[in-house]
């Protein structure tokens, strides 16, 4: 054996090890932020929030549910996720025992109230429907006096942060893996999204809210939040994603 390929040999052995090694130390690194969860206990967050910001209180009349609201900028929202149960909705993770802390999930035209047929249709086929959607008060699913927000109103909303924001103002300091700041107490939760396939995603680790606007002929519009980021996007009208309510102005 010459010279040459025992160096050979010795190289690529000392190039598999230093791979090795760094790939344990991205497993390494990943497994410790898996276990670095957020550990801040829910009950305790909001505590804190009910003290730093000024929560009013509705009563939704139709099954008892009381909510925390805020007034953030000029508009009021439920500083908590609908949770009224109605056909085509889901419990969070497909657990019921989620629902009182994160509500549940709606497909768009639960959200929106309207007829099942317009999850593969434009509501422009319908004219009366289309401008009852349009509508700036347009109620939805949505308890009497409130309703659900549009593309318009969300995008007020995020005109309260920094345009590079990741949505940190908006998360809840508990349950997400990157606490958020909650600068408004809005306390936005990842309650993640249920597919028609009855599969559900990213609980714990994801926020999606309903608008009523929509996107081409399957989709409409929703905000998304993740540890990360914040955008106002299109997803299928069939997913099942949460609803927040936006108080009537």
């Amino acid at each position: 054996m010459n010279t040459s390929f025992i160096a050979f040999i010795v190289l690529t052995v000392a190039i598999v090890a230093i791979s090795a090694y760094r790939l344990g130390v991205k497993v390494s690194k990943a497994a410790k932020q898996e276990e670095a969860q957020n550990k801040i206990p829910y009950e305790k967050c909001l505590e804190k929030n009910s003290k730093a910001f000024k929560y009013g209180t509705f009563t939704d009349a139709r099954d008892g549910e009381t909510y925390r609201t805020v007034k953030i900028g000029g508009q009021t929202w439920m500083a908590e996720n609908l949770r009224f149960k109605a056909d085509g909705c889901f419990a969070p993770d497909n657990d019921e025992a989620n629902v009182k802390k994160f509500g549940r999930l709606y497909t768009w035209t639960t959200a929106l109230g309207i007829s099942e047929d317009y999850s593969t249709q434009s509501s422009a086929n319908d004219i009366d429907q289309h401008n009852k959607i349009k509508d700036k008060h347009f109620q939805g699913i949505a308890p009497e006096g409130w309703h659900i927000p549009s593309n318009q109103e969300w995008e007020a909303l995020l005109a309260n942060i920094d345009p590079k924001s990741d949505g940190s103002e908006f998360r809840s300091e508990c349950i997400w893996q990157k606490p958020g700041k909650d600068t408004f107490g809005f306390f936005a939760l990842p309650a993640g999204y249920r597919f028609n396939n009855g599969t559900y995603h990213h609980f714990g680790r994801r926020a999606r809210f309903w608008s009523k606007d929509e996107y081409g002929g399957l989709n409409a519009f929703r905000l998304s939040l993740t540890n990360n980021s914040v955008d106002i996007e299109g997803v299928y009208r069939s997913d099942a994603i949460s609803v927040r309510c936006v108080k009537n102005a």
